[in-house]
Order: C-alpha cells, then structure tokens, then sequence
C-alpha cells in the first residue's frame, strides 16, 4: 500500500490530496455517560441547538431526515426528536469541525424498545468530515475525538478513498456499478449522482454500506464551494464498516489492513486494476497515529 499523495490544488490554492482516509466515527451512549463525559471535558457549555446556525440546520436535516419519527411519540418536551451539535470552529457550514449530537431518532428508539429501555435512554454522537481534502480541518476536532475514543466504543465508522473516475455516479452507471460489486451485495439505489448499498454482506469484516458519488459534483453544487477544473471527475468511494471493540484495537496494524484490503479490491474493480500496490493510506495512518498520541503530527489540519 503506497503512502505517497497525488496532490492538486483548488481554485483557493488549497492542495487537495487524493489518499484514503476516516471520515465518520459514530458513537451510541447512555445520554447520562454522555453528559457526564461532557462535563469532565469541559464541553458540556458548548453544546448548542442546530437552529442557533442556519447554515448547518438547512445541512443536517437533510442528511438525518430519515432519523426523525414519523409520526412524535407522546413524550414529555424534554425526550423530543432534536439535533445538536458542538463547533470546533467559528462559522462552521457543515460537519466537518464539529460533533453532532441526535436525540429519540428512529435508530435510538428502536434501540430503547429492544433493550428495554426508557425513551431518551440513548443518543448517538457523530463526527464526520474528518477526511474532507477540499477543507480546512483543524486539529481540535481530532483531540476530542480521541478522548471519546478512549472512553467509548464507537459503534461503526467510514472509510473513504477519492480518485478520479471516468464514469460518474448516478442513474447511468448503476448497472455498471452493479456488475463489479455483486460480490459485496444485491440491492444497489442511486440518486442524483450517488450509488448506495445499503444491505452488504457482513462477511467482509463488517461491512455494512457502501457508497460511491460524484465529490467535485457536491462540494461545488451542494456546498457551494469553488474548486478548480481540474478537480471534476474527482470521485469517492465511502465505506461502513460494523465495529465491536475499542479503538485501540480496530486501529492496529493487522485490523485496520483488513478493512484496506476491501478498499483495494473494491477501487481496482472501478479502476480496471490501476491500484496494483493498492490505495494510498498516507492520510489513514496519520490519522490513526495521531488519535493514539495527539503529539504526532497531522500534515492536513489547522491549529484553531
């Protein structure tokens, strides 16, 4: 597995690195652990109501629509469905530099009902938009991350490798895609220009999605950022993977190898066999060094 970068710049100047790289933790805790934990690390303050940002309210909806109930339980005001979230950096737009916090969502409830738990027992807590080439991530996000990652087991997370890819996601490369990933499920949706799986099979250490789409199509439209020419055809691959222990165990050498060798096998399918060596893991190490001793250093963040 190679480690050198292949690099362009935005419209910015900005280096964008085509590597692999984490980009979601996903953590399921008693919300009394949680705020505990909150209050040891001095964050309890800090935790806000996504209406006080537009910007990420109009983003977040979107992404979590699926998690709200369709129809409210009849519960007091105080075990409602509600978002909030944590911003590691002033103005933040997305969810990149800050931990969402989700509250009696479907997933949670459900979760209540089969473990026998009070409503509002649990909430999940998510970072994602660790891995995000086009944007500046600065290095406070990851501190907090480890110190949840030494306190709790997180639940699953993705992996993501960005490349330049002939044909674009969406509606007229499904069969396309299809055929090369049968191996890993059978039930492949697209939408805009996105492909998802959504039912994979487990057998491939945990795999649970898998989801390829067009990134210089949404960090342009969607996110409305500017990125140079260059950049279209810019694609990523997103993986989730189940996990069942700690970090410092999925993150050793021999652990995190197999879920980069579902990566490699799933890029040559889409490449015609261009990753010989197999993807860059430059990003991906740093990454996990860096959550292991928060004195490495990481090459893609910004001091706050």
């Amino acid at each position: 597995m190679s480690a050198k970068f292949k690099s362009v710049k935005n419209a910015k100047g900005l280096k964008v690195d085509f590597s692999t790289g984490i980009d979601a933790y996903r953590f399921i805790l008693s919300k009394s652990s949680f705020l505990k934990f909150m209050k040891k690390i001095e964050l309890n303050t800090k935790l806000r109501n996504i209406n006080r940002n537009k910007a990420i309210t109009t983003y977040v909806k979107e992404k979590y629509k699926k998690d709200k109930p369709d129809e409210p339980l009849l519960l007091p005001e105080d075990v409602k469905y509600k978002i909030r979230y944590v911003s590691f950096k002033k103005g933040v737009t997305s969810l990149t530099n800050s931990m969402i916090v989700i509250e009696n969502s479907n997933e949670l409830n459900d979760l209540c009902k089969k473990r026998k738990k009070p409503y509002g027992y649990y909430i999940k807590v998510v970072f994602a938009g660790l891995y995000q080439p086009s944007r500046e991530v600065f290095k406070e996000t990851y501190k907090v991350l480890s110190k949840f990652l030494r306190r709790f087991k997180p639940y699953e997370f993705d992996i993501a490798h960005d490349f330049k890819s002939d044909e674009q996601a969406g509606s007229s490369s499904k069969e396309w895609f299809a055929q090369r990933f049968t191996r890993f499920g059978g039930k492949f949706i697209s939408y805009k220009t996105t492909i998802y799986e959504n039912e994979c099979y487990e057998r491939f250490y945990g795999l649970k999605k898998i989801c390829f789409y067009d990134k210089f199509e949404k960090q342009t439209n969607y996110h409305h950022q500017k990125l140079d020419e260059s950049l279209r055809g810019w694609h990523r691959l997103e993986l989730t993977f189940k996990l069942k222990d700690k970090f410092i165990d999925h993150a050793e050498y021999d652990r995190l190898a197999e879920y980069v060798a579902v990566m490699d096998e799933m890029i040559n399918r889409l490449t015609g066999n261009a990753y010989p060596y197999g993807v860059d893991i430059g990003v991906l190490g740093e990454q996990v060094e860096f959550l292991k001793d928060n004195r490495r250093h990481l090459s893609f963040t910004k001091s706050a």
